[in-house]
C-alpha cells in the first residue's frame, strides 16, 4: 500500500473495497496532507473492513450490514421494517460487539422492548436479531430467550350498515367500500387505476399496490403475496361510483386520496361514533361478513387474497354480537 503524491501536494492512497457484480473492482481513495495521514487513514478502513469481515463490529453495525446485504433480494417495505428496528430497538446491546453479547443480554434488552412495544414488534425485532447472529455465526444459546405473549384482542366490529352510515356521502366512503365489500387493502385500494375496470364483465383487477419505502411512497406493480392478484365483480352501487369519477387517461389512479390521508380521516371518523377501529380493520370486518354468510373458506382466501386458511380463520374471521 502506497501513497500517491498529487499535483495539489496533497497524498492520496486507493484501497480495494471490494468487487461490483460485473466483476469490477470498487476503490476507496483516502486524501491527506500528509503522507503518513493517508496511510493511516486507508489502514484504519482495512481494518474495519476485517473486523466486519470476522465479526467483530458492534450489533448495530452487523444489522447494518445484514440489511445491506439483502436490499436488493427483499421486499422494500422489509428494508424500511427493518432499518426502523436498527435505529429504534435494543438500545442497550447495539453498542456490543457481537462477541461480546450473552443471551442474559439478550434477554434484558428484549424485556426492556416488551414494556414500551407490542409483542408482535418486538418477536420481529428478534427474528431479525437471530438472523443476524446466525449469519455471523454467533456462538449463543438461544433456547431459553422468552418473548412477550401475543394476545389476540378482537375489537368490536361495527356491523357493515352501521360502518357505511357512517361514511356514506363522504370522501372516504369509495376507499371504505372497496376495503369492506371487496377486501381490498389500502395499498391495493390507492394503487387501482381505471385500466384495471372491466366495464363490459364488470370486475376488477387487483395487480398494483402502493407501499410505503424509506424514500416515500413507491408505485409497485404486482401485490403483497402471489395470491393477492386476483379479480373480483363489482356490485352496481361500486360501480357507478367508479364510473362517475372524472378521468382522462386509463392509467389515473381511481382513489385521489393517500394512504395515510384515508387512515387518519377513516380513524377519526369512527372515533367520533364510539369505534377503535383502523382502516385496516374493515378486512376484518370483510372476513366476518363472509363467515356469517357461510361463504367457503378456499372461496373467501381467494377473494380476500390470502394465502392460507390459517391467516383467514385465527387472525380476520370473528363472530358479531
Amino acid at each position: 500500500m502506497k501513497a500517491q503524491k498529487l499535483p495539489s501536494g496533497n497524498y492520496r492512497v486507493q484501497v480495494v473495497a471490494g468487487f461490483d457484480r460485473n466483476g469490477k473492482r470498487i476503490v476507496r481513495s483516502f486524501t491527506a496532507d500528509t503522507e503518513d495521514a493517508a496511510l493511516k487513514m486507508a489502514e484504519h478502513f482495512k481494518q474495519d473492513r476485517e473486523d466486519e469481515l470476522n465479526g467483530n463490529v458492534t450489533l448495530a453495525r452487523a444489522m447494518e450490514l445484514y440489511i445491506d446485504s439483502r436490499e436488493n433480494i427483499i421486499e422494500k417495505t422489509t428494508v424500511r421494517s427493518y432499518r426502523q428496528i436498527t435505529q429504534n430497538c435494543f438500545k442497550g446491546i447495539m453498542d456490543m460487539k457481537l462477541s461480546a453479547i450473552r443471551a442474559i443480554d439478550i434477554q434484558r434488552a428484549v424485556n426492556l422492548e416488551s414494556a414500551r412495544v407490542s409483542p408482535k414488534y418486538v418477536k420481529n425485532a428478534y427474528g431479525l436479531l437471530k438472523s443476524v447472529l446466525k449469519i455471523y455465526e454467533v456462538n449463543i444459546n438461544l433456547n431459553n430467550i422468552h418473548l412477550p405473549k401475543q394476545v389476540k384482542h378482537e375489537k368490536e366490529l361495527p356491523s357493515f350498515e352501521t360502518m357505511f352510515g357512517i361514511v356514506h356521502g363522504t370522501e372516504i366512503e369509495l376507499p371504505c367500500l372497496l376495503s369492506s365489500w371487496l377486501s381490498l387493502r389500502v395499498g391495493e385500494v390507492v394503487g387501482l387505476q381505471f385500466r384495471d375496470i372491466d366495464t363490459q364483465a364488470r370486475t376488477l383487477k387487483v395487480r398494483r399496490t402502493i407501499i410505503q419505502t424509506l424514500a416515500g411512497e413507491e408505485v409497485r406493480e404486482g401485490c403483497k403475496t402471489e395470491k393477492s392478484v386476483r379479480c373480483l365483480n363489482v356490485p352496481d352501487y361500486l360501480f357507478q361510483m367508479i364510473m362517475a369519477i372524472p378521468h382522462t387517461n386509463e392509467t389515473d389512479f381511481i382513489v385521489k386520496l393517500s394512504r395515510k390521508a384515508i387512515y387518519s380521516r377513516f380513524k377519526r371518523m369512527m372515533a367520533k361514533n364510539g369505534y377503535d377501529i383502523t382502516f385496516h380493520d374493515l378486512r376484518h370486518l370483510n372476513a366476518s361478513v363472509m363467515l356469517m354468510l357461510g361463504i367457503p373458506d378456499k372461496y373467501a382466501m381467494e377473494r380476500g387474497g390470502w394465502s392460507t386458511d390459517h391467516i383467514l380463520k385465527n387472525v380476520y374471521q370473528q363472530t358479531f354480537t
